[in-house]
Parts: structure tokens; sequence; C-alpha cells
């Protein structure tokens, strides 16, 4: 851009409207300000989705660390905690739509700024059909479709389609639909996890069930340690409500709490909501061998019919997941168009008048999208790669973060969230979980196949940015 935005320009500038808030980094207000505190809130919690997560993962933990894998969950929350902590801060002082693009350019560097974006956009390239292929077989068993893999190709196909639908034509429609979900998730989960632990107490399950583990191979450690996969794949995506800040009222107040809140919700109601599935369960060996563990356990305790109404709730969770997914996405191509560092910048950058939408980034993510669902063929490969893009831009953003306060490039709040003094040990914290995170992500030989996956995204983003983006963030916005 033309206008650069010093980051002494920001300071002790907390009296300021919604539209001057944009304005101060050198854009205009194009959308209109729809998501109240809920809203916010909900687009966070969507894209975690609890739902989503134990749903597509949890035969997997059963399989690796048994019961007891199920205690990586609040450590990955807590992890996780101490991260939207750190974004929280930043999106109080930074409340524009793009996240960790826009945040690293303007406090550390812009290349590495582009990089993040790069990496937000690959995780959305392939998270939107990873979430639908994780519908697909739910929606067969509903319908009492053939779980064929063309048929559930199609749904996918289908599935993309409807949410970029909802998406394209309103914000508030799309708005609408997401709490709804969340609303619909919250009640779900926390009432058949009531009902699980009922029955499961009356069935005299101990409470020693829950840290049992499945005769594997070696020691426990290292399977225990690949549960992670499970939390560092679900637990992701509590940013949205900050990449959503321009469509957010009072932004720099209602996006740091609704971040947070977020975690703490998703942290509490998904383990509260595992130890019932663990204790309902029949057996483990039974879980093992069916092909949906979760509707089996809930089919054995409490009928067919709770069963199908299950299934009705979660196909709710992954469709909004998913249909906030590609609104997230399609902000990030937005916020990236704007500045001119996105391919095709002058299309992506449109908002439409009409229905108040990134219409051209909308039909960029379907495309994408419906593209990976036809051709991807392993959704291993999709979870696990869409688990590493997430944690790396995370612990790019926090070290952005610590650069920034080293050369005193870091914003004032903006009346907002801010962590003071508390901002070094609970970065430090984050930092080592993220190390970790990307250590557990990488290291196993069971992920070499997601390694060789991420490393293929690095290099082409490398490619992409020495030939066509480098001269574009040769200045800070």
């Amino acid at each position: 851009m033309d206008n650069e935005l010093l980051v002494s320009d920001v300071e002790g500038l907390s009296d300021l409207s919604e539209d001057q808030v944009v304005e101060l980094f050198h854009y205009r207000q194009e959308f209109k300000r729809t998501l109240t505190g809920f809203g916010s809130f909900a687009t966070s919690y969507s894209f975690i989705s609890v739902t989503t997560g134990i749903f597509t993962m949890f035969g997997y933990v059963m399989a690796t660390g048994g019961p007891a894998g199920i205690w990586v969950w609040p450590i990955a929350a807590l992890g996780q905690l101490m991260v939207a902590f750190l974004y929280s801060d930043i999106a109080g002082r930074i409340p524009i739509s793009g996240y960790s693009y826009q945040w690293i350019t303007r406090i550390a560097n812009p290349a590495v700024g582009w990089f993040a974006g790069w990496l937000g956009f690959a995780y959305f390239m392939l998270v939107v059909a990873a979430v639908n292929a994780g519908l697909s077989p739910v929606i067969a068993v509903i319908f009492g479709i053939s779980p064929s893999t063309r048929n559930l190709i199609v749904i996918g196909v289908v599935l993309i389609i409807l949410q970029f639908l909802i998406n394209a034509f309103n914000t508030r429609i799309a708005s609408l639909f997401n709490n709804f979900g969340v609303f619909t998730e919250l009640i779900g989960l926390v009432l058949l996890g009531v009902l699980l632990l009922i029955v499961g107490l009356s069935h005299g399950h101990p409470v020693s069930t829950l840290f049992q583990h499945p005769n594997v191979k070696g020691a426990f450690f290292p399977a225990f340690i690949a549960s992670f996969l499970f939390p560092l794949y679900t637990i992701v995506g509590f940013e949205t409500a900050a990449n959503m800040a321009e469509e957010t009222h009072n932004a720099h107040r209602t996006v740091p709490k609704t971040v947070i809140l977020s975690v703490v919700s998703a942290g509490i109601v998904g383990m509260f909501f595992l130890i019932a599935a663990v204790m309902g369960m029949p057996s483990l060996h039974g879980v093992l061998k069916s092909a949906t563990p979760l509707p089996y356990i809930v089919d054995s305790n409490l009928g067919s019919t709770i069963g199908t109404v299950f299934l009705v709730v979660v196909a709710i969770s992954i469709f909004v997941c998913g249909l906030v997914c590609m609104m997230s996405g399609a902000r990030l191509v937005y916020a990236m168009s704007r500045d001119n560092r996105f391919f095709m910048s002058t299309t992506f950058r449109y908002v439409s008048k009409r229905f108040d939408t990134p219409f051209p980034a909308l039909v960029l993510l379907t495309a994408i999208g419906i593209v990976v669902t036809l051709f991807s063929n392993s959704l291993a490969i999709l979870v696990g790669t869409t688990a590493v893009m997430p944690t790396l831009t995370y612990l790019l953003t926090i070290l952005a973060y610590f650069v920034a306060v080293r050369r005193g490039n870091l914003p004032d709040s903006l009346g907002g969230f801010s962590l003071g003094r508390w901002a070094t040990p609970v970065g430090i914290l984050a930092v080592l979980w993220l190390v970790i995170g990307l250590l557990i992500l990488t290291v196993p030989k069971e992920f070499h196949a997601i390694d060789l996956w991420s490393l293929g995204i690095f290099l082409i983003g490398g490619l992409i940015y020495l030939f066509g983006f480098r001269k574009t963030t040769e200045s800070t916005l």
C-alpha cells in the first residue's frame, strides 16, 4: 500500500469509533458490523467444534492411547489457552481481518507475515474438505445412503456448495446458522454426556476405566503421545473471532474475550463428554471394531432413537464447522488481497455491496474445497496436515509478538484486553507448548507422510513468495 501505518500511530487511541479504528490502519470499513458478542464467540467455538473433533478422532484415540488417551485433551487445552491469551492481547491492539498475517506484518516482519498468510491459506484449502469428509459418512447414515467412495465424494461436494450458498448471500444468515449450531452442540453434548455417565455408572463401570490403555506393542508413552494429534487437530481456529473483527461490534473489546472463552468452553465441554463416552463404552474391543465408535456407544446405551438424534446433532455441528472454516478462509484471502499480497488481488479484494460478503474469495475457497474432495483419498493425511499448519502459524505469531516487544513496536491496547506483565510468562509457556506440539506432529514415524505434505506446502509457499510477492512485502502496511 502507498500509505504506511507507523506503530506509533495507534498508541493511546482507545476512544476511536469502530470505523475510525479500521481507518487507523489505512483501510475503509467495507463490511457491516453484524456480529454481537455471542456471534463472535460462536465463530470461534464452531471452528473448534468439539463435536467434529471427537466424532472424527475418538476411534483413533482409543486405538492409540486407549481410554487413558483422553487425558491429552486437558493438557492440550491448557497449552492452547496460553496461545489464546497471547492472541487476545494482539487482537485488542490490531482488531482487523487477517489475524496472524496482519499482526506479524505490522509488528515484526512483512515477509514472515506473508508466509503466515500463506500457511493460513494452505490450511483453509485443506480444512474445508477435511471437515466435510468427516461429515459425509454421517449424512450417509442418517439418510440411508450407501457409503461408497463415490457417494461420499458426491455428498462432500454438495455440502461444500451448500456452505458456499449460505456464506455468499448474507453474513447475518451465516451467523444465525452458526449461532444455532453452537447452541445445538453445547446443549446436545452436555445432555448426552449426562445420560452416558448415568448409564455407565449404573452398569458398574469403574472410574479406573478412564486410565486403561490397549495392549499395544512397545511402551505406552509413544502411543499416548500419538493421541495428541486429536486435540491438536481439534482445538484450533479460536482466532476466527479475530479474523471477523471488522464485522464485529466493539471488536477490540469483544474479540479478546470471545477467543479466550471459546477455548475454555471447548476444554471443559470436551473433557466432560470424553469422560462420559469412555464411561459409557460397553467394551473397548467393541469400540475398536466399530467403524463409528461414538454412535456405537450411544446406541448400545441409549437406543437407536437417541442414537439418531445424536447423529443429527453431530451433522449440524460439523456442517456449521465447515461453514465457519469457509467464512474465515475467505476473510484471510480478502485481507491479503486488499494489500496486493495475494493472487489476482483486484478480484479477491472485492466485497459485494448487495450481500455484504467477500464473494470472489468464497468462490475460490469453494472451488479448491471441491477439488481437494475429488482428488484426496486420505482423511488421515488431511487431518494431520491441518494440525501442523495452525500450530506453526501460532508459533510464528507469538515469536513475532516477542520481537515487537523487544523492538518497542507493539501498539498499545485500544482499550480492550491486555496481558500486561503476564505476557512474558504466558508467552514462554505458549512457545514451549507449540514447539512440543510440532515435535509430536512431525517426529513419530506414523506422521512422516504428513511431514511430506507439510514440507511440500512450505516449499511451494517459498517459491511463490520469491517469484511473486517479495517486492510487495519490502515495506510495512
